[in-house]
């Protein structure tokens, strides 16, 4: 076989690989062929409220949150009692200050695991505490 052949041979073969991948291309894009579809009805236009409607009131709880007072009043701010991860992240000496900031005095002569299951147990019954 001389070379011109084979350029030629491969020139076809790419010509057809290209015509082959552009229809089936196409074939994607083109929506198939169905039955006719009916024609949509159009929505009725949205009826209009009318003024008396009776708007409802939000919950005194609700008030009470958006008011500006509760803003303004210096109630405490519930701290958020870190993860046992981040404790067991934290050395002996930071858990136990952390345990301090919440009013919970811990023994430094326990484990680490011991130390903040305790922390995490005394931190739950004061939030619980707090609440009632």
């Amino acid at each position: 076989m001389d070379p011109i052949s084979i350029v030629i041979g491969l020139v076809v073969v790419a010509g057809i690989a290209a015509v082959v991948y552009e229809s089936r291309k196409s074939d994607s894009v083109k929506p198939v062929a169905t039955k006719a579809k009916a024609p949509v009805a159009k929505k009725a236009p949205a009826a209009k409220t009318t003024p008396t409607e009776k708007k409802v009131e939000p919950s005194a709880r609700v008030k009470a949150l958006k008011s500006t007072e509760a803003v303004k009043t210096n109630a405490p701010v519930a701290q958020k009692v870190p993860t046992k991860t981040a404790l067991l992240k934290m050395t002996k000496a930071n858990i136990e200050a952390e345990a301090r900031s919440f009013g919970i005095e811990l023994d430094a002569r326990k484990t680490k695991e011991n130390m903040v299951a305790d922390f995490q147990k005394t931190a739950k019954a004061n939030a619980k505490a707090a609440i009632k």
